[in-house]
């Protein structure tokens, strides 16, 4: 379930997840997703999917525990659009950002970002200078007192951010210049004790995708952002996803958002 009533990351996926569910309907019965009870970091999610009692279904980033030990559906429900990530500054340190001659510059600079992430271990092994926060909230506060000088977010997520945390943290700024690329996808993950369930969302995705609702879908959900942050105008810089393998599609490309 979101952290705080300012966390809206999972408004998406569980929606998607809705439609998903009523598209398969007539093939199986009528269900309603609802958010767990509980709190919980992405160690307490595995094992809470693991056990399949509370918790079945989590819309994750692949993770070599995850993959291993869960059902997942590879269908990047965002279209890798969380990969493109942009930053979370202080004001005051844009014209450092804009001034940056190399992206070995840029790398050096300490940015944050939260314990277990998936992007925690890319970052880290691009050779970000990498500094780790334990909750989602207190990343922001961080930034705030100087603990980093950046906060990478996906620009599926960076506005609607930006948007709730900005009345707590006044300085809180998005930078105008810069975007890293990683490719990120965002799987359904499913308990490995509903396999049935894995089947009904893979076949619900795709259905969605052959009757063209999944693009509507997400056009709605991101196409005012990608126009409002000039992606193609910034300096881009890339990685690889050392979470990643040979099983995820990237080679399909209309599973994916390009720029």
């Amino acid at each position: 379930r979101p952290e705080s009533v300012n966390d809206k990351r999972y408004d998406y996926a569980h929606d998607l997840l809705q439609m998903v569910l009523d598209e398969t309907q007539d093939d199986d019965s009528k269900s309603v997703v609802k958010h767990a009870t509980l709190i919980m970091n992405r160690n307490r999610l595995l094992l809470s999917l693991k056990e399949g009692k509370e918790l079945h279904v989590v819309a994750e980033a692949p993770k070599t525990a995850w993959v291993s030990e869960l059902h997942v559906v590879r269908i990047p429900i965002r279209k890798g659009i969380q990969g493109y990530r942009l930053f979370f500054i202080n004001k005051q340190d844009q014209s450092k950002l804009s001034a940056l001659k190399s992206f070995e510059e840029f790398k050096a600079i300490p940015t944050g970002s939260g314990k277990g992430w998936s992007t925690t271990r890319v970052l880290r092994e691009a050779g970000f200078n990498v500094v780790v926060g334990n909750n989602y909230e207190g990343l922001f506060s961080m930034l705030e007192l100087g603990r980093f000088k950046t906060f990478g977010r996906g620009i599926n997520e960076i506005e609607a951010e930006y948007l709730a945390q900005k009345e707590a943290h006044p300085n809180l700024a998005i930078d105008t210049e810069l975007m890293l690329h990683i490719p990120l996808p965002t799987y359904f993950f499913i308990s490995p004790k509903r396999p049935e369930l894995a089947k009904r969302i893979e076949r619900g995705l795709w259905r969605l995708i052959e009757n063209g609702k999944f693009e509507a879908y997400f056009l709605a959900h991101h196409q005012a952002l990608i126009d409002k942050f000039r992606l193609k105008e910034r300096r881009r810089f890339s990685i690889p996803n050392p979470n990643l393998s040979k099983a995820d599609p990237l080679d399909n490309a209309e599973l994916w958002h390009k720029f």
